[in-house]
């Protein structure tokens, strides 16, 4: 072929016409594969399911104490969809908010506590982030729990914190030893030490 003929072809309006339909073609198929790979999103807040009567709020003396434990349905920090239900085996629930000082210095002394030999034995110990806030202190509370190394379930509140709403809460932190039979054996509320998570533990399993 002449440097003519070569100039000409290169020079044709409707190569360039061909080429910009296929390049954008090119384009949409790659846009397209991206947005149907899964990407792994971290879930801070998660729809939920309450059955069974509310808990009054937290008070001194406690008129939660001898009342059934609501149901719950949520998702966990690895995604899956669990069951909580009201009975079927002692446990404790602790509930945390990402922004609370007390809750930011609690949660590792109870994974160190959780580490210890000697704690009562079959007790599940489960924590609720709830009353997340974006702009707040320590956001995202998936990073907070990974940090801190949260060896147990973590359940997401709803964005509206009915969990905790379901459960009394009325200050950070905030827990509830439920027993098998799924009756409310103790609540606390604020910061606590060593034995307050131990005498949780143990009304829990009913002594």
């Amino acid at each position: 072929m002449s440097k003519k003929s070569t100039t000409s072809f290169w020079a044709s309006p409707l190569l360039w016409i061909l080429l910009l339909v296929g390049g954008a073609a090119l384009l949409a198929i790659l846009l397209a594969s991206r947005e149907d790979t899964p990407v792994s999103v971290a879930l801070e807040t998660s729809t939920v399911e309450i059955s069974g009567q509310a808990l009054p709020p937290f008070s001194d003396p406690d008129l939660g104490l001898g009342q059934s434990a609501p149901s719950i349905t949520a998702t966990t920090l690895e995604g899956d969809r669990v069951q909580v239900p009201s009975a079927g085996s002692p446990r404790v629930i602790g509930f945390f908010a990402h922004w609370c000082p007390h809750c930011q210095a609690e949660v590792p002394n109870v994974v160190e506590w959780l580490d210890a030999a000697d704690l009562p034995g079959g007790v599940d110990v489960l924590a609720v982030s709830t009353s997340v806030n974006e702009s707040a202190d320590n956001y995202p509370p998936s990073a907070w729990f990974a940090r801190t190394r949260w060896p147990n379930t973590v359940l997401l509140d709803s964005p509206e914190g009915e969990i905790a709403a379901s459960y009394g809460l009325t200050a950070f932190p905030y827990w509830v030893a439920v027993d098998a039979d799924g009756i409310v054996a103790r609540r606390h509320s604020g910061s606590m030490d060593e034995a307050t998570f131990r005498d949780l533990m143990a009304a829990a399993l009913g002594s």
